[in-house]
């Protein structure tokens, strides 16, 4: 479950940065929010959201990027990839 909601966002992603969709919004679980780099968190395997910001800076030319997180409770994990990255703007 957790590879098909990352492969869906990535695949999303790549369709709004072409041109094919004008925009998009990917309802999938597990979320992933909590997922760090090299752990999973808070029954968060991926980090779906953190893979498809970093994929859209670095092959599909996104210069910046902004993440809305509105579930319950902060996305720790979205929050520690992105903290020193000025190009990728996080709230939860």
């Amino acid at each position: 479950a957790a590879r098909l909601a990352c492969g869906s966002l990535l695949a999303l992603t790549e369709e709004v940065m072409a041109g094919r969709a004008r925009n998009g919004l990917a309802v999938v679980r597990p979320p992933g929010h909590h997922a760090e780099r090299h752990r999973a968190m808070g029954f968060c395997v991926i980090n779906s959201v953190a893979a498809a910001a970093a994929h859209a800076r670095a092959a599909l030319g996104a210069r910046r990027v902004l993440v809305v997180d509105w579930d319950i409770h902060h996305g720790n994990g979205i929050q520690r990839a992105f903290e020193a990255d000025p190009s990728v703007l996080y709230f939860s």
